[in-house]
């Protein structure tokens, strides 16, 4: 039986009252502990939105400012766009290798 399906089982059963929250969480545990990278998953949930906003307004506040604000003071506007990408390009290549250790 593949992975999923074992757990949906057990999942079924565990609804239907069939197993208690002990048995159902040793049998998971015992079925997690086939598959390590199953394992270290479990241990460790990722969400792809955690962190999402803080990242986005890491990396595109500051181009924004920078290039309204030096649009505001007199900057043509393709100068201000040049200076705002080229910032925020500096900021993803920043969060890219920081994310890489």
């Amino acid at each position: 039986m593949s992975l999923l399906k074992e757990i949906e089982t057990l999942s079924r059963l565990h609804r239907t009252g069939e197993l208690s929250d002990s048995e159902f969480a040793a049998a998971k545990a015992a079925i997690l502990e086939e598959v390590p990278e199953a394992v270290l998953s479990a241990e460790t949930p990722h969400r792809v939105a955690d962190g999402v906003l803080p990242l986005l307004c890491a990396c595109l506040l500051p181009p924004l400012l920078l290039g309204g604000t030096a649009f505001v003071l007199g900057l043509p506007a393709s100068l201000s766009l040049t200076l705002a990408v080229t910032l925020l390009a500096a900021i993803v290549v920043a969060q890219f290798r920081r994310g890489e250790t």
